[in-house]
C-alpha cells in the first residue's frame, strides 16, 4: 500500500483528499512533447493502493474514453483509498483523425509495441516513457477497450498470469470482479506480442484490459458497463469504499483464434458476435469486386465468437473475426 505520492512521472498528485486534472507531456523529446495528454489525478482521504485507469490506446474505441472520463469526473475523493489516476486518451496523436488501430505518428499500433524503446520509434518511445514513468509506480492497471471503429464486440476481458501467485491472484480477482461473461488470458493467435496490460503484469503490476461495445458508437449500456465494472474492481482491492457487488466471475477460453483473410476482397461475415460455433463450421465467405467467390472462411476451433469486422472491404491478411475456444 503507498500513502501519497506527489507525482506519478510527470503527472503531480493532489494533496490528500482532493482531484486534479489537466494536461501532461513527456518532455526531453520534440517528437512527444509537441502533444499533450489529458488526466484525471484524485487521491484519497485514507491511504491506499495506487491504481492506474487507462484507456483510448486505439483512438476509436470511444467507449472506454467516455467511460474513463466519467470514472474520474464521478468518483469523490472522500471514498478512495490511495490514488487514482485516469488517463482517458492514450492515442492522442490518432483521436482527431480518426484513426483505426495504429498511431499516425508512425503507423504502429500501440498496443503491440511495449515495452517501448527510448531510440525507437515515436510509438515505441512513447510506451517506453509511459510504462518506465508512470505504470510501473502503480500497484493496479485497468486498461479499457472497446471494438474499434470498424468492430463490434461481445464484452470480454484480456489478463495473463505471470508465475508470480500471490501477483496472479490479485489480476485474477480483478477480472472476476468487472463482471463479463467471458475472459481471455492468452494473446491472440498470429499477433504480435507488446500489449500494455501485459507488460505491465511483467513489470509486477496487477493488470488486465476490459472490452465494452465498439463501431465508434456511444451506446449507454456499453459506457455504463465500463464504469460499474471498474467501480467494482475498485471496490474489491480495496481503492474505493463500499462492498463490491457480487457477480458471476467470467467463463475463461482455452485459447484466442483471430482469423485473417487469405486475400483481399468484400467479406460477408455469416456469425454474430457471441454466436458458438462448431470446428469447421462456415463463418463467412469473401467474394470480388463483381461478386464472384473468393473463399471460403470457417472456424478453427469449436467455440464462441467475441468479435466480428463490420466493414466488409477486407484486405489481403486483414482481420476478419476472433474465437474463444471453448
Amino acid at each position: 500500500m503507498q500513502t501519497q505520492q506527489s507525482a506519478l512521472g510527470p503527472i503531480p498528485v493532489p494533496a490528500a483528499g482532493e482531484c486534479a486534472s489537466g494536461l501532461f507531456t513527456f518532455a526531453r523529446d520534440e517528437g512527444l512533447a509537441k502533444y499533450t495528454w489529458p488526466y484525471i489525478a484524485i487521491a484519497g482521504a485514507a491511504s491506499g493502493p495506487t491504481v492506474l485507469v487507462t484507456a483510448g490506446i486505439h483512438a476509436a474505441e470511444y467507449t472506454g474514453i467516455e467511460a474513463a472520463i466519467r470514472l474520474g469526473r464521478g468518483i469523490d475523493p472522500t471514498h478512495v483509498r490511495g490514488i487514482l489516476l485516469v488517463l482517458p486518451l492514450l492515442n492522442r496523436p490518432g483521436f482527431y483523425e480518426r484513426s483505426v488501430y495504429v498511431n499516425p505518428e508512425d503507423g504502429d499500433n500501440l498496443n503491440r509495441v511495449f515495452p517501448g524503446d527510448p531510440k525507437g520509434r515515436w510509438g515505441e518511445r512513447f510506451a517506453h516513457r509511459l510504462l518506465t514513468e508512470i505504470v510501473t509506480r502503480c500497484e493496479y492497471a485497468i486498461d479499457l477497450h472497446a471494438g474499434d471503429l470498424i468492430e463490434d464486440l461481445t464484452p470480454f476481458v484480456i489478463y495473463r498470469e505471470t508465475g508470480e501467485a500471490a501477483l496472479d491472484e490479485r489480476i485474477r480477482k480483478m477480472a472476476s470482479a468487472y463482471g463479463a461473461r467471458w475472459a481471455v488470458k492468452c494473446a491472440p493467435t498470429g499477433e504480435r506480442p507488446g500489449s500494455l496490460y501485459a507488460l505491465a503484469a511483467l513489470n509486477g503490476v496487477a493488470s488486465m484490459l476490459a472490452e465494452s461495445g465498439g463501431r465508434g458508437l456511444l451506446i449507454e449500456q456499453d459506457v455504463a458497463r465500463h464504469v460499474r465494472g471498474v467501480t467494482n474492481i475498485l471496490r474489491a482491492i480495496g481503492a474505493l469504499d463500499g462492498a463490491p457487488e457480487a457477480v458471476a466471475p467470467p467463463r475463461v477460453v482455452n485459447s484466442f483464434d483471430w482469423l485473417r483473410s487469405p486475400l483481399e476482397g468484400i467479406f460477408h461475415t455469416r456469425v454474430k458476435i457471441e454466436q458458438q460455433v462448431k470446428a469447421g463450421d462456415i463463418v463467412g465467405e469473401l467474394v470480388d469486386l463483381v461478386g464472384e467467390p473468393l473463399a471460403t472462411v470457417r472456424a478453427p476451433a469449436t467455440g464462441v465468437v467475441l468479435f466480428v469486422v463490420t466493414s466488409p472491404a477486407i484486405k489481403k491478411d486483414g482481420l476478419l473475426l476472433a474465437i474463444g475456444a471453448l
